[in-house]
This record gives structure tokens, sequence and C-alpha cells, in this order.
């Protein structure tokens, strides 16, 4: 189980870590976005200092409906104590955490300032 809190801007934020470059373990904040669809999208400068592996350059649609081209890399994250294989997107200002990253688990969201938030795989 991945634990959280809701934050007094009403974001639900966890922490689990990411391996970097070099194959160190790192802690990561990441706010829970339900409307996006991917995996992990994080500022391009917290991609660098992590040092995460290019994979490629993709057209991504934002909100807005706009495609901008966006710079892909691949990541390895510690998600429920086991290691897990996902892309990464150099974007925002912002970590978010993806529907991509959230299948196959229950996500529970108390949403009110201190609550509880909870991913749990499902059985």
């Amino acid at each position: 189980m991945i634990n959280g809190v809701v934050t007094s801007k009403l974001e639900a934020i966890v922490r689990f870590h990411i391996i970097d470059g070099s194959g160190q373990s790192q802690p990561i904040d990441a706010i829970i976005d339900t409307g996006f669809s991917e995996y992990l999208s994080m500022p391009v400068a917290a991609v660098a200092r992590l040092g995460l592996p290019w994979l490629i350059r993709h057209p991504t649609e934002l909100i807005d409906g706009q495609f901008v081209p966006v710079d892909i890399f691949s990541a390895t994250v510690i998600w429920n104590g086991s290691p897990r294989m996902i892309n990464v997107q150099a974007l925002g200002k912002h970590t978010l955490i993806g529907m991509a990253l959230l299948a196959g688990h229950d996500l529970a969201i108390r949403a009110t300032d201190g609550g509880p938030v909870s991913i749990d795989a499902i059985p």
C-alpha cells in the first residue's frame, strides 16, 4: 500500500521511490491526477537531476487539446514494494501520477485538508 495526504490546496499527494540514473533510490512526492492518462509526468529539471535515460520525443495532447512534443524517459519506480518500469514525461511544473500508473489499484482519497490517501493493489 502507498499512503499519502491531502494538502490544504486539496491536492492528493503520495510518496514513493524512483531509481535514478546511478541506480540509487530517491524519494519522490507526486500529485494524483485522474485526468492524466499516462504513468508519470515530472518537470524537465527533475528528470535531468535524476539522470533518467531518454527514450523518444512524442506528441502529447495537453488539457486544452493542443499537441506539443514531449521527451519521454524510462524509469523504474518502487510501486507497492516492487520495481516497475514506466515511462516518464518531462513536462510541467509538478510531478503528477496518471491513471496508467494507478491501473489495477484501488485509490481512496478523503478530500479534506489532512485527509488520508491510499493506493492499494487490487487482489
